[in-house]
């Protein structure tokens, strides 16, 4: 009996590969420390130590820890620690000892459900969905913002940590297309695509957030009236924000692009403008004299905010063929002089005509933050590294290219990129048939072998490492530290094989292969809409929305709502 006794006693203190836990205490090994939770009456007092266990003697920490709270009875000890060490912590009058595991795992600090917070369900005949997401960036623990808007112009801001509601309000009854908050989260920046394409900035400053100023885009790229005003799909036809950005002091950058049609004919139209954050007023505009007749496809900056580089395209249903030689069917890569807006240099990007008449992009352009590189994607599977200063490439690769398999070509997907100073991201995704390429199959009988994968290339070309994709990916983000990678996963499909929906995350500074970058994956039940993924400035921790799918059997999984986590 005294030996059962003693073994269950010694259990209490087992130290477990993740997290180690006794009756008032657990410990949880997270990505930048470890989150302490107490079950103790009195909650987690400052009266908390951890030391470095070594040959039996505890050694103090050569940093103190840093503290964060999250609610009564959890904190966030902060430190680095290291992988098979000894760790002693000390709460309460209770002392534990805990070895570090080899690598983090995820922690959910909170989710945030969004029907109530955001009037979702305020139409039952057509629900509002969230629609985008932003980060702000306090200078002290829990200053932090996170903002979430609908596709009917419900907004709210929250404190991420705490999930405490610091405002919320409806701008319009437009659809939310892009936040962005200033660097110091005083402001934010909110883009509408809606009749008049508003663009607001609202001054956070005050014990009620007051709107400093708004912009009209649709004087310069033109308004519409979609053919059919009620479809949920309506949106599409007016003009909004594509890309938004913020630059150190405040300022903010915005691509707002207008794609619609008058007497079935495809019109379109482009500005890129700086604002002056004060103001309002345009400090400039790209093209200086009118808007573009292309489609401003996304853009990037600089960590400096001196250049931006941006890709435009004549959209996917221009009219040619695929013999046309007058540049009709290029696609643009601009590089621009951020603080006046002017050219720098443009590269043309020709066709690859034996299968497209015209180049298009999704998302595929990035620039290192030191701002002497830049990635870019073609929505035909070209990947391409240019030095910031010269218009020739440096490196070119078929990534995901047309490979015939029975006759016929698949391709497969390759907008989503991003970049670190030590390596250009191309991740590429589903395969598929182009429309046009068809010849009477509808699905791809195979998968295409470079698909669902998260390459990282240096910046002369060479291929460092990759990871498979579990499914489509639905957005990258890279802290600004260059430290850690986000990278969201998800399919709006019914079938439940393909239903993994999730977020993995990866050090980009560990040494070796994408087996020793890649960290865990955070599980969610519901699928993961494109663009609503956000990770703090130092990487400490990630947002991201979910929403709910419907299985055939009708049965509903997933919740509208935000998910917190380290």
């Amino acid at each position: 009996m005294n030996r059962i006794l003693l073994f269950s006693l010694l259990c209490l203190f087992f130290v477990l590969p993740i997290s180690i836990a006794t009756a008032d205490m657990s410990v949880t090994w997270v990505r930048t420390g470890v989150v302490i939770e107490t079950e103790h009456k009195e909650g987690i007092s400052d009266k908390i130590s951890v030391a470095r266990v070594f040959d039996g003697t505890t050694h103090e920490l050569a940093k103190v820890p840093t503290i964060q709270q999250l609610d009564t009875h959890r904190i966030l000890l902060q430190f680095t620690w290291q992988p098979n060490q000894d760790y002693q912590f000390h709460l309460n009058d209770h002392l534990i000892t805990a070895t570090a595991p080899l690598k983090p795992v995820s922690y959910l600090i909170r989710t945030v459900e969004l029907d109530a917070l955001l009037s979702l369900m305020e139409s039952l005949r057509q629900p509002a969905k969230p629609t985008a997401v932003a980060l702000g960036h306090g200078g002290a623990p829990n200053t932090e913002k996170l903002a979430v808007a609908t596709d009917s112009g419900h907004l709210a801001v929250l404190q991420p940590i705490t999930g405490e509601t610091l405002w919320k309000t409806r701008i319009s009854e437009g659809y939310v297309r892009r936040m962005a908050f200033s660097s110091d989260g005083s402001l934010l920046y909110v883009g509408e695509q809606a009749a008049d394409g508003l663009i607001y900035c609202y001054d956070l400053t005050a014990e009620k957030p007051i709107l400093r100023w708004k912009y009209r885009t649709a004087d310069d790229i033109e308004t519409s009236t979609p053919s059919n005003p009620d479809s949920v799909y309506a949106w599409v036809n007016y003009p909004g924000p594509a890309c938004m950005r913020t630059l150190a002091n405040g300022d903010l950058l915005v691509a707002s692009v207008h794609s619609w049609k008058e007497n079935d004919i495809p019109l379109k139209k482009s500005q890129l403008y700086r604002f002056d954050s004060e103001t309002g007023n345009v400090i400039w505009k790209w093209p200086h004299d009118s808007a573009t007749s292309k489609i401003i496809r996304w853009f990037d900056v600089s960590a400096d905010g001196k250049t931006l580089g941006l890709v435009t395209d004549s959209g996917h249903n221009l009219q040619g063929s695929p013999t046309d030689e007058n540049g009709v069917g290029n696609g643009k890569l601009v590089v621009l002089n951020t603080a006046d807006g002017i050219e720098k240099w443009h590269a043309d990007i020709e066709p690859l005509r034996e299968y497209f008449a015209q180049v298009t992009f999704w998302r595929g352009v990035s620039i290192s933050p030191s701002g002497k590189f830049i990635n870019l994607t073609t929505d035909d599977g070209r990947a391409f590294i240019f030095d910031v200063n010269k218009s020739e490439p440096i490196w070119q690769e078929n990534l995901t290219t047309p490979l015939e398999v029975s006759g016929i070509p698949i391709v497969a997907t390759s907008g989503t990129i991003g970049a670190t100073d030590a390596a250009a991201l191309f991740v590429t995704g589903d395969t598929y048939i182009p429309y046009h390429l068809r010849k009477g199959a509808q699905k791809p009988s195979a998968g295409h072998p470079n698909g669902m994968t998260l390459f990282a290339y240096s910046w002369s070309g060479e291929k460092i490492w990759q990871w498979q994709l579990e499914n489509m990916p639905q957005g990258l983000r890279i802290d600004e530290k260059d430290r850690y990678a986000a990278l969201s996963v998800s399919k709006r499909t019914q079938d439940p094989n393909e239903s993994l929906h999730g977020v993995s995350v990866f050090d980009l500074t560990a040494e070796g292969g994408g087996l020793s970058k890649y960290l865990y994956t955070y599980r969610t039940e519901g699928q993961l809409p494109y663009d609503t993924l956000a990770i703090s400035a130092d990487g400490a921790f990630i947002v991201v929305v979910e929403v709910p799918i419907t299985l055939p059997d009708e049965t509903v999984r997933g919740k509208n709502r935000v998910h917190v986590l380290y």
